[in-house]
C-alpha cells in the first residue's frame, strides 16, 4: 500500500467538473503514485532531506538507470521536484529531488475510505496474529508492548509527535528492512519477525486516570 499524505492533497468527489485533460492527468498522477518503488522512494524522501539518484539507488540497492526510471516518472506529474545541484565525482553536476507535496494526487472520498478501511483490517490481523503467538509460546514469550491511551493535547504539540513517531518507526524499518542481522558474541543473532502498528487516532473518550492502558513484556537477556 502505497504512503498516502492528506496534508496536502485535494480532497475531491468524483471530480466531475474536471476537464478531459486534468483527469487524465490526475489518473496519471495517481497510478504513478501507487507503485511499490515509487512507493519506497517517496518514503525515503518524505523526510525533507533531497537526495541524488545515486543517495536512492544505494538505500534501494537498484542500479541508476533503473531508479532514473522512476524519478523520471515521479517528475513528469510533479510528484518530486528538482531541488538543487552539487559538484559531484569527475566534475558531473549531480542533481538532488525533494517530494513536492502540492502536486500529489487528488483523493477521492472513496479512496479515503478504502485507506482506512484497509489499514484498519491489516492492523487488526496483525494483532491477531500477534495475540494467537503470545498464548501459544508462553514458556517462550517473545517481548512486546501494547497499549493505548487517551491524551488532551495542543494541535502544534500533536502533530509534531506524530512526526516523531512517524520517524521512528521509518527509521527502525528501513533499518532492518533487508533481514540483515548483524554477528552478536561470536555468533549469528536470532532473526525474529515483528509486526510494527501505530496510530494516531481521533477519540471520544474523556481522559481519565485509567484512560492509559499499557502491557507490556521483556524477556531477561541472555549471552549467546
Amino acid at each position: 500500500m502505497p504512503y498516502i499524505s492528506l496534508t496536502k492533497a485535494e480532497l475531491n468527489g468524483k471530480n466531475g467538473n474536471a476537464d478531459l485533460d486534468e483527469q487524465r492527468l490526475l489518473e496519471k498522477r495517481k497510478k504513478i503514485f501507487r507503485h511499490p518503488v515509487r512507493d519506497r522512494m517517496l518514503g525515503i524522501l518524505r523526510d525533507g532531506k533531497a537526495r541524488t539518484q545515486s543517495d536512492l539507488g544505494k538505500i534501494l540497492t537498484m542500479s541508476n538507470a533503473a531508479v532514473h526510471y522512476h524519478v523520471k516518472l515521479l517528475l513528469e506529474v510533479g510528484i518530486i521536484k528538482l531541488h538543487s545541484t552539487r559538484p559531484g565525482p569527475n566534475g558531473i553536476t549531480e542533481k538532488l529531488y525533494a517530494v513536492d507535496t502540492e502536486n500529489w494526487p487528488v483523493v477521492s472520498e472513496d479512496d479515503v475510505n478504502y485507506y482506512i478501511d484497509y489499514m484498519v483490517s491489516w492492523m487488526n490481523e496483525r494483532h491477531r496474529e500477534g495475540v494467537n503467538i503470545l498464548k501459544s509460546e508462553r514458556d517462550n514469550m517473545p517481548p512486546f508492548l501494547a497499549g493505548s491511551y487517551s491524551v488532551s493535547a495542543p494541535m502544534e504539540e500533536l502533530i509534531q509527535f506524530k512526526r516523531e513517531v512517524e520517524k521512528l518507526f521509518n527509521d527502525f524499518y528501513m533499518k532492518y528492512e533487508d533481514g540483515v542481522c548483524e554477528k552478536k558474541h561470536g555468533n549469528f543473532c536470532k532473526k525474529d519477525i515483528f509486526a510494527v502498528t501505530f496510530a494516531i487516532l481521533p477519540s471520544r473518550e474523556k481522559k481519565t486516570e485509567d484512560s492509559r492502558n499499557i502491557l507490556e513484556f521483556e524477556p531477561d537477556a541472555k549471552e549467546s
